[in-house]
């Protein structure tokens, strides 16, 4: 627990030298030059680029000391250039540790730090999270790495960020809280910006930050693992909370505003590469778009478009170099034809489990079945504070027809900026929906849509016949979400209390420790799998898979296992595999 708090405060640091690096090296290629980013927006730019970073390193080594090292150098020289904008952050933060609010901030850290500590891990963690950020430690990327198990052609950017942090080198064992530092981190600062919520015109910000403490509520069992969910949903409330704060805190400032948005959409494109579920958010990349066009900034919109595929450009060569797909698992974009590809039949019956174990379907032969026929189905899996939390979105929908309707009716002009982030936390339900509607895929969606709603409501205006009705429908609203922060409020309470006796007050609680058996692949390479029919491979056995049969349809390509793997008969039909766990769709 310690150990994790030191942690936090060294990511924060470097997260924050290399972001103001990045930004100022934006704002003065842009001529921006005295545009204010703030904290929250300059560690948002160090995730980004430490994980760009991460990625690039992993094609050519290991992400490991030497490539820490380098980043800590790098760090060093943006702390430098950036000193005057990093002591200005500085003095404000300075000056909030040592308040009384200080504390109170300090004390939810070490009650984040508790929970990340210790406890349960996700179950896709010990299924690959944990190897898959083992071979960033120990070899970076080989190519065709998906053939010996397809979840790591998943090849989420998440977990070059985490284990970019890993710190194996340093302290014998590889730390996994880089989830715990976002959800610090992001309470935190949702904290920090509701303290003057009576004097906030609008609220809808306000409503995106306390989705952000209800989803701290929400995966604290779990926050010690370095799952992809989990840093994914929390950079979605990350972006669409800055984004609504930018449009009801700098109402006038135009060109500011628009450059803030497209750097943010920068961030989506990151974010986007975390898990494609997130992908609907490139929709806020509009707003921006029509106003530096209209402008007619076209070396901005070239800054901004080449930013975005710094961002995009590393993670695009590790899918081809993991398994041979520009996307994976989607077939539909087939442009490479390599001998480490992941044979199309896998991969489809892959992209098809994914979609029909999120319909509560379990069945990849029901993978065309219309919505009508699986709704019912997925609906009565749901449990009741799950159901509520749908109502509670459907509520919300009604309500933002009314308040447009009202609008219109007022004939006020309409806030594209707030238009667009509506079209875009919608778009990104709508895409949960339609391709793998698991709850924990789009929960950040789920939470801020309502929220939204409600705090939309909560502004200034003049009572009428659509505004009493908007209020019954927000009452609607909170008494369904109710029950769900009900639900894991009494549960956290329950957790905690039964870990207390935890060993992990100093060092943080390591990765599981499983019973495994191997078998030496064709080429000779020994490969470990979990012993007594288990899914979980965990981190300590490596190379490693969590089910035989991939590595049995697989060989090395050469006679060393830096050579990467292929498939032993690359055209060869689909063997039929069952995988008994929820899935991952990136």
């Amino acid at each position: 627990m310690a150990e994790l708090l030191i942690l936090w405060g060294y990511i924060g640091i470097v997260n924050s030298c290399i972001g103001a690096g990045v930004l100022k090296g934006i704002g003065l290629l842009t001529g921006r030059k005295k545009i204010v980013y703030g904290l929250a927006g300059t560690e948002l730019a160090g995730i980004v680029a430490i994980t760009v970073y991460a990625q690039t390193v992993s094609i050519f080594g290991k992400v490991f000391m030497a490539a820490h090292l380098i980043l800590l150098a790098a760090a060093a020289a943006c702390a430098y250039w950036c000193r005057k904008e990093l002591l200005v952050i500085w003095s404000r933060v300075k000056k909030i540790c040592l308040s009384w609010e200080g504390v109170l901030y300090l004390i939810f850290a070490v009650m984040t730090a508790y929970f990340a500590s210790r406890g349960l891990q996700h179950t896709d963690t010990g299924i690959y999270h944990a190897q898959a950020i083992r071979w960033y430690e120990e070899y970076g990327l080989v190519k065709g790495l998906g053939n010996l198990q397809q979840h790591f052609a998943y090849n989420s950017a998440y977990l070059a960020y985490a284990a970019a942090f890993s710190m194996k080198w340093l302290v014998g064992q590889s730390l996994h809280g880089t989830n715990g530092f976002l959800q610090a981190f992001l309470c935190i600062w949702a904290l920090y910006g509701l303290k003057n919520f009576a004097r906030h015109k609008s609220h809808l910000a306000d409503g995106c930050r306390v989705g952000i403490l209800l989803y701290a509520i929400v995966v604290s069992e779990r926050i010690m693992s370095p799952a992809t969910d989990f840093g994914t949903m929390y950079l979605v409330f990350f972006i669409v909370t800055l984004w609504t704060s930018i449009a009801c805190e700098k109402e006038g400032k135009v060109g500011e505003k628009t450059d803030l948005y497209a750097l943010l959409c920068v961030a989506v494109v990151c974010v986007t590469t975390f898990k494609l579920s997130a992908g609907m958010l490139v929709i806020l990349a509009l707003y921006p778009a029509v106003c530096l066009i209209r402008s007619k900034e076209w070396k901005k919109i070239g800054i901004y478009l080449l930013c975005g595929c710094v961002v995009l450009a590393p993670w695009l060569v590790r899918n081809v170099l993991i398994s041979g797909w520009l996307i994976y698992p989607f077939a539909a974009i087939d442009l490479f034809s390599v001998d480490w590809k992941i044979p199309a039949s896998y991969l489809q019956n892959d992209s098809d489990q994914i979609k029909v174990w999120g319909r509560c379907l379990y069945d990849v032969t029901k993978i065309n079945d219309p919505v009508s026929a699986w709704f019912p189905v997925w609906w009565g899996e749901k449990d009741r504070y799950e159901m509520m939390l749908l109502i509670a979105n459907m509520v919300a929908g009604i309500s933002a027809v009314l308040s447009v309707v009202w609008k219109r009716i007022r004939k006020e002009k309409l806030c594209w900026d707030r238009v667009v982030v509506y079209a875009a936390v919608l778009g990104g339900i709508a895409g949960w929906f339609f391709l793998a509607p698991f709850i924990r895929y789009g929960l950040a969606f789920l939470l801020i849509f309502p929220l939204m709603a409600f705090g939309e409501w909560l502004r200034p205006m003049q009572m009428g016949p659509v505004r009493i009705a908007s209020g019954f429908l927000c009452a609607a609203i909170f008494f369904s979400l109710s029950m769900y922060w009900d639900y894991y409020v009494l549960f956290d309470l329950v957790w905690g209390k039964q870990h207390l006796t935890d060993p992990a007050w100093v060092v943080q609680q390591d990765y599981d420790s499983v019973e495994v058996e191997s078998f030496e692949m064709e080429g000779g390479l020994i490969v470990y799998y979990p012993a007594g029919g288990q899914e979980n491979i965990s981190y300590d056995a490596f190379p490693a898979t969590a089910y035989r049969m991939m590595a049995e349809r697989t060989k090395l390509r050469g006679s060393d296992i830096r050579d990467g793997f292929m498939p032993k008969q690359r055209y060869e039909r689909c063997l039929g595999w069952t995988v008994g766990h929820e899935g991952d769709y990136n």
